[in-house]
Protein backbone atom coordinates (compact mmCIF):
# COMPACT_ATOMS: atom_id res chain seq x y z
CA UNK A 1 0.00 0.00 0.00
CA UNK A 2 3.03 2.52 0.98
CA UNK A 3 4.30 1.63 -2.41
CA UNK A 4 1.32 2.64 -4.19
CA UNK A 5 0.90 5.64 -2.50
CA UNK A 6 4.07 7.20 -3.12
CA UNK A 7 4.56 7.15 0.89
CA UNK A 8 8.03 6.05 2.42
CA UNK A 9 7.48 2.85 4.87
CA UNK A 10 10.40 3.71 7.22
CA UNK A 11 11.77 1.61 9.66
CA UNK A 12 9.92 0.62 12.71
CA UNK A 13 11.25 2.85 15.17
CA UNK A 14 10.83 5.71 12.21
CA UNK A 15 7.33 4.64 12.61
CA UNK A 16 6.60 4.71 16.25
CA UNK A 17 8.81 8.25 16.64
CA UNK A 18 6.11 9.68 13.42
CA UNK A 19 3.17 7.64 15.63
CA UNK A 20 4.45 9.28 18.67
CA UNK A 21 4.80 12.82 17.66
CA UNK A 22 1.36 12.44 15.33
CA UNK A 23 -0.45 11.51 18.09
CA UNK A 24 0.93 14.43 20.60
CA UNK A 25 -1.17 16.70 17.73
CA UNK A 26 -3.82 14.78 16.88
CA UNK A 27 -4.83 13.77 20.95
CA UNK A 28 -4.98 17.56 21.85
CA UNK A 29 -6.70 18.61 18.64
CA UNK A 30 -10.04 15.72 18.76
CA UNK A 31 -10.11 16.86 22.55
CA UNK A 32 -10.60 20.70 21.95
CA UNK A 33 -7.46 22.10 22.68
CA UNK A 34 -4.47 23.31 20.41
CA UNK A 35 -1.60 21.41 19.83
CA UNK A 36 1.98 23.06 19.36
CA UNK A 37 4.96 20.41 18.61
CA UNK A 38 8.19 21.32 17.03
CA UNK A 39 8.99 17.15 16.42
CA UNK A 40 11.90 15.44 14.25
CA UNK A 41 8.93 14.46 11.76
CA UNK A 42 6.37 17.65 12.10
CA UNK A 43 5.44 20.66 13.48
CA UNK A 44 2.41 22.10 14.87
CA UNK A 45 1.41 25.98 15.65
CA UNK A 46 -1.75 25.97 17.61
CA UNK A 47 -3.39 23.59 15.53
CA UNK A 48 -7.16 23.28 16.27
CA UNK A 49 -10.32 21.25 15.17
CA UNK A 50 -12.60 23.76 13.68
CA UNK A 51 -15.17 23.40 14.26
CA UNK A 52 -14.40 20.95 17.39
CA UNK A 53 -15.74 17.40 17.06
CA UNK A 54 -19.29 16.78 18.65
CA UNK A 55 -18.40 14.53 21.30
CA UNK A 56 -15.28 12.63 22.28
CA UNK A 57 -14.09 10.46 19.89
CA UNK A 58 -11.60 7.85 21.56
CA UNK A 59 -8.07 7.14 20.28
CA UNK A 60 -7.43 3.38 19.78
CA UNK A 61 -3.90 1.68 19.32
CA UNK A 62 -3.33 -1.80 18.18
CA UNK A 63 -0.88 -3.81 18.86
CA UNK A 64 0.96 -5.93 21.30
CA UNK A 65 4.52 -4.97 21.87
CA UNK A 66 5.02 -4.38 25.24
CA UNK A 67 7.27 -1.96 25.49
CA UNK A 68 6.40 0.47 23.15
CA UNK A 69 2.86 0.35 21.41
CA UNK A 70 1.20 -0.59 25.09
CA UNK A 71 3.43 2.35 26.17
CA UNK A 72 1.49 4.59 23.67
CA UNK A 73 -1.54 2.79 24.82
CA UNK A 74 -1.03 4.20 28.57
CA UNK A 75 0.16 7.59 27.20
CA UNK A 76 -2.45 8.41 24.73
CA UNK A 77 -5.35 5.86 23.98
CA UNK A 78 -8.43 5.21 25.36
CA UNK A 79 -8.62 1.73 23.42
CA UNK A 80 -6.12 -0.66 22.75
CA UNK A 81 -6.62 -3.83 20.41
CA UNK A 82 -4.45 -6.37 21.47
CA UNK A 83 -3.32 -8.26 18.21
CA UNK A 84 -1.99 -11.16 20.09
CA UNK A 85 -2.13 -15.06 21.00
CA UNK A 86 -4.32 -16.41 23.71
CA UNK A 87 -1.62 -17.05 25.98
CA UNK A 88 -0.15 -13.92 26.03
CA UNK A 89 -3.14 -11.88 27.06
CA UNK A 90 -2.44 -11.56 30.51
CA UNK A 91 1.36 -10.78 30.13
CA UNK A 92 -0.02 -8.12 27.60
CA UNK A 93 -2.63 -6.89 30.49
CA UNK A 94 0.14 -6.84 32.91
CA UNK A 95 2.54 -4.72 30.54
CA UNK A 96 -0.19 -1.93 29.98
CA UNK A 97 -1.34 -1.88 34.09
CA UNK A 98 2.97 -1.09 34.54
CA UNK A 99 2.93 1.27 31.76
CA UNK A 100 -0.33 2.98 33.42
CA UNK A 101 1.19 3.08 37.05
CA UNK A 102 4.42 4.70 35.68
CA UNK A 103 2.64 7.37 33.68
CA UNK A 104 0.11 7.90 36.99
CA UNK A 105 -2.77 6.99 34.65
CA UNK A 106 -6.07 4.75 36.31
CA UNK A 107 -5.88 1.58 34.03
CA UNK A 108 -9.52 1.28 34.08
CA UNK A 109 -9.93 4.39 31.78
CA UNK A 110 -8.60 1.97 28.81
CA UNK A 111 -10.92 -0.53 27.25
CA UNK A 112 -9.35 -3.46 25.25
CA UNK A 113 -10.58 -5.68 22.58
CA UNK A 114 -8.51 -8.60 21.20
CA UNK A 115 -8.53 -8.86 17.98
CA UNK A 116 -9.57 -12.28 17.03
CA UNK A 117 -10.07 -14.04 13.33
CA UNK A 118 -13.32 -15.90 12.97
CA UNK A 119 -14.55 -18.01 10.25
CA UNK A 120 -18.89 -18.24 11.11
CA UNK A 121 -21.14 -20.51 9.56
CA UNK A 122 -24.56 -22.35 10.24
CA UNK A 123 -22.32 -25.87 10.68
CA UNK A 124 -18.92 -26.51 11.72
CA UNK A 125 -18.38 -28.31 8.00
CA UNK A 126 -19.31 -25.05 6.80
CA UNK A 127 -17.08 -23.40 8.50
CA UNK A 128 -13.93 -25.51 7.82
CA UNK A 129 -14.94 -25.34 4.56
CA UNK A 130 -15.04 -21.64 4.29
CA UNK A 131 -11.42 -21.44 6.13
CA UNK A 132 -10.21 -23.67 3.24
CA UNK A 133 -11.69 -21.15 0.64
CA UNK A 134 -10.29 -18.13 2.26
CA UNK A 135 -6.92 -19.75 2.43
CA UNK A 136 -7.13 -20.92 -1.26
CA UNK A 137 -7.95 -17.70 -2.19
CA UNK A 138 -4.44 -16.67 -0.92
CA UNK A 139 -3.02 -19.95 -2.76
CA UNK A 140 -2.56 -22.09 0.12
CA UNK A 141 -4.02 -25.65 0.23
CA UNK A 142 -4.23 -26.44 4.21
CA UNK A 143 -4.80 -29.78 2.91
CA UNK A 144 -1.51 -30.55 1.73
CA UNK A 145 0.20 -28.84 5.11
CA UNK A 146 1.43 -30.87 8.10
CA UNK A 147 -0.55 -30.22 10.68
CA UNK A 148 1.88 -28.38 12.39
CA UNK A 149 2.29 -26.18 9.62
CA UNK A 150 -1.96 -26.12 9.49
CA UNK A 151 -2.05 -25.04 12.92
CA UNK A 152 0.59 -22.01 12.77
CA UNK A 153 -2.10 -20.78 9.81
CA UNK A 154 -5.38 -21.56 11.32
CA UNK A 155 -4.61 -21.52 14.89
CA UNK A 156 -5.90 -17.97 15.45
CA UNK A 157 -9.12 -18.34 13.99
CA UNK A 158 -12.31 -19.56 15.73
CA UNK A 159 -14.08 -21.90 13.40
CA UNK A 160 -17.36 -22.70 13.53
CA UNK A 161 -21.29 -22.19 13.77
CA UNK A 162 -22.64 -19.31 15.77
CA UNK A 163 -22.91 -21.00 18.93
CA UNK A 164 -19.59 -22.48 18.94
CA UNK A 165 -17.85 -19.24 18.20
CA UNK A 166 -19.90 -17.44 20.70
CA UNK A 167 -18.92 -20.10 23.76
CA UNK A 168 -15.07 -19.47 22.87
CA UNK A 169 -15.64 -15.94 22.57
CA UNK A 170 -16.96 -15.71 26.04
CA UNK A 171 -14.21 -17.89 27.28
CA UNK A 172 -11.93 -15.51 25.90
CA UNK A 173 -13.29 -12.55 27.95
CA UNK A 174 -12.11 -14.59 30.94
CA UNK A 175 -8.44 -13.84 29.85
CA UNK A 176 -9.31 -10.00 31.25
CA UNK A 177 -10.14 -7.83 27.81
CA UNK A 178 -13.20 -6.11 27.65
CA UNK A 179 -14.12 -7.25 24.24
CA UNK A 180 -13.39 -8.24 20.52
CA UNK A 181 -12.55 -6.87 17.54
CA UNK A 182 -13.38 -9.83 14.75
CA UNK A 183 -11.62 -10.29 11.59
Amino acid sequence: EHDAFGIEFGTFTDRFEKLDEALQIIVPMLRGARANLKGNHYTAVDARNSPPAVSRIPVMIGGGGERKTLRMVAKYADESNLIADGADIPRKLDALAAHCEALGRDRSEITVSWQRSACIAPTMEEAQRDLAEAFADRNIDLSKLSDEQRTLMTGRFIVGDPDTVGERLTADLAKGVDGFTIN
